[in-house]
């Protein structure tokens, strides 16, 4: 039996707007492939769901 039920997935994309210089696009890139912007945004989102009574009990994953 299963120890937990999978009850949502939600998917974040980033886009970029076009025509920008290569080096802006190579910043984001490094920005989003950092681990302290990774540990932040993991964070974050743990942050909003313990703002939710009902959410406080569930296992939160964020992955990429």
């Amino acid at each position: 039996m299963a120890k937990a039920v999978l009850m949502d997935e939600f998917h974040l994309a980033v886009f970029a707007p076009r025509g920008l210089p290569a080096g802006d696009y190579a910043a984001i890139r490094r920005t989003l492939d950092a681990r302290r912007f990774r540990t932040a945004l993991r964070g974050a989102v743990h942050q909003v769901c313990r703002r939710y009574l009902p959410l406080r009990r569930v296992r939160i994953t964020v992955t990429r």
